[in-house]
């Protein structure tokens, strides 16, 4: 399996039950994103690149891809993915792919046991689930994630949440 990322979405493999990050949230504080934002002539401020943008690598967001003596990877903001490869092997389960709405309130492992949960019963090897038990599985999930009460949140559960489930054939 290849996993390319740029931005702030994760990948997570369900192996054995155990959540197997397969890419790193893009994040302008990140050491590695900081010095390249910084190396660009630009800033982080308050977790953003130049005060604004919470992400440091993304498809477009060109005004942060300006700086003509710099090539494209070493702009403030990259369109440049990290490429993971893993293996699939019989102890692979599936895939959870998810924004960071999802991932500012629950962790990788937190999120894998709620699919096992939820969806598969705990069922480790158990039959491929339907597309309506998947759809209805990964709704819940989303749903969970939402905060129950704006003015007591402080943010968590209040940004936009995209996921999807990839069960792997065998």
């Amino acid at each position: 399996m290849y996993c390319a990322n740029a931005g702030d979405s994760r990948s997570v493999l369900a192996f054995r039950g155990t959540a197997k990050d397969l890419s790193v949230d893009h994040k302008p504080d990140d050491p590695n994103e900081l010095a390249r934002i910084q190396n660009s002539g630009n800033f982080v401020e308050q977790g953003r690149v130049n005060g604004r943008l919470a992400l440091s690598r993304a498809l477009g967001d060109f005004e942060y891809k300006q700086n003509a003596s710099l090539p494209a990877s070493k702009q403030a903001v990259t369109a440049f993915p990290d490429v993971r490869v893993e293996p699939i092997t019989n102890d692979t389960q599936f895939v959870l792919l998810a924004c960071d709405g999802v991932w500012d309130v629950v962790t990788s492992q937190q999120a894998i046991e709620w699919v096992h949960a939820e969806i598969y019963k705990n069922k480790f090897n158990t039959r491929r689930r339907s597309i309506s038990e998947l759809k209805k599985g990964i709704e819940t999930l989303l749903d969970s994630c939402c905060a129950v009460d704006l003015h007591l949140s402080e943010g968590v559960g209040t940004d936009n949440m995209t996921a999807v489930l990839v069960e792997i054939a065998r």
